[in-house]
């Protein structure tokens, strides 16, 4: 099969390698993949398009279509005005290019809606991969009201996205179910059947991450130390993540001094929280770096006596498909998660750790202390289990999944 993979995001080197290892395995079993990504994601400049809007380039056995696209820096209205362009110029020269028997498209309605024009176009096969909700996610997190006239029109654009898919796939399980609360379903008068819903979640490279966990150290005092007790958070710092709370979980424990949680990332409200740290002297509080090469994200999470997943309450009501989360399994060690995952919780149904809402930082420091605290043999125990539900998220695993979706769709009449 030819398979274009289309994402905005997807770059050689980017953070979450989904669609990379998916191609590596697509490719693996005799496929030809392309991937069309946007070229900010890149660091493409525009002085490297020579007129055109495709810059077709070789990543050793990738192939990318790097979409010339307008920039953004961070502004939410042009970000989403160059997701919709970005389709748009696929949409406009895909003649240039051999036609693919299927396109696997990560999703963003309503904006880049002319991917799905451009599958009825080439008359080929259209899978959706959803990873987030919009526009319901906007409502969620209050970019927009309920009652925003512009949302009943992004809604109906959503529906045609899965109205237009011959399978649809997603990254979180809630998604049946918020698909059913819209009334898009078959059973409902709908046209989504639900033999063509597939729910597959992201994951991780379970091989790269050993080798990179051995091959990549860091001379970091702290995290070698082997008398702390090292509590990491590695990701976004941004309202969505609610950070504070668990620096004031910390703030309950500090009283002993083996206690120490490092927290590792970037985001709007990193400058407040080390302001809030310094101020309130939470002094086993250490911000480590912005950012670390992914490579070396294994090792720091595998030095860890606990991995913490932090949100704001309702976040994961869908489900969460979190790329910390699967660093985390990997890793092997206990997870605290201070909200209640809705729908496949891994942590919790297989006994990995917590995940329920811990609403005060007195419930939070209580749910870090009873996992690092447990009696060795119990401790033991669980990062074996954590280990072991690791390997049904493998991308090796994963890439199986989503291939047998592919074929069947394009086997289909």
């Amino acid at each position: 099969m030819k398979i274009w993979i289309i994402n905005f995001y997807t770059s050689p080197d980017c953070a979450n390698p989904r669609y990379n290892k998916l191609a590596r395995y697509f490719m693996d079993a005799g496929h030809e993949v392309i991937t069309f990504n946007a070229s900010r994601v890149s660091q493409i400049s525009e002085n490297d398009f020579k007129g055109g809007c495709f810059l077709e380039r070789q990543y050793g056995d990738f192939k990318f279509v790097h979409v010339d696209v307008p920039a953004f820096n961070g502004n939410v209205v042009k970000r989403m005005f160059s997701i919709w362009k970005f389709a748009k110029n696929i949409l406009k020269g895909a003649n240039q290019f051999e036609h693919p028997d299927v396109i696997l498209h990560n999703i963003h309605p309503p904006f880049d809606y002319p991917i799905v024009r451009l599958a009825k176009k080439l008359k080929c096969k259209y899978v959706a991969e959803a990873w987030d909700l919009w526009p319901e996610d906007f409502v969620t997190f209050g970019l927009v009201g309920r009652n925003n006239p512009a949302l009943k029109i992004a809604y109906a654009i959503e529906r045609k996205f899965y109205y237009a898919s011959d399978d649809i796939i997603f990254t979180f399980l809630g998604a049946f179910d918020y698909l059913k609360r819209q009334g898009w379903m078959k059973e409902q008068g709908g046209k989504i059947d639900p033999a063509h819903l597939h729910y597959i979640n992201n994951g991780i490279d379970l091989g790269e991450f050993e080798k990179n966990k051995v091959a990549y150290p860091r001379k970091d005092e702290d995290m070698n130390d082997p008398s702390l007790t090292k509590i990491v958070y590695l990701g976004s710092i941004n309202k969505a993540n609610n950070v504070k709370t668990l620096i004031d979980a910390a703030a309950i424990l500090k009283d002993n001094p083996k206690y120490r949680f490092f927290i590792y990332g970037n985001g709007a409200y990193r400058p407040e929280l080390e302001q809030y740290v310094k101020d309130n002297h939470i002094d086993n509080v250490v911000f480590k770096e912005t950012k670390i090469p992914f490579d070396e994200c294994a090792w720091v999470v595998s030095q860890a006596t606990v991995n913490v997943m932090n949100y704001e309450k309702n976040f994961g009501w869908a489900g969460v498909s979190s790329g910390k989360m699967f660093l985390y399994l990997a890793a092997g060690k206990p997870i605290v998660c201070n909200i209640d995952i809705a729908y496949d919780n891994v942590i919790e149904d297989k006994d990995l750790g917590v995940a329920h809402d811990l609403t005060t930082p007195e419930e939070f420091a209580m749910a870090i202390r009873s996992l690092a605290e447990q009696p060795r043999a119990s401790y033991d125990a669980m990062c074996e289990r954590v280990r072991e539900v690791a390997k049904r998220f493998d991308y090796k695993v994963l890439a199986a999944q989503e291939l047998e979706v592919i074929e069947n769709a394009v086997r289909a009449n």
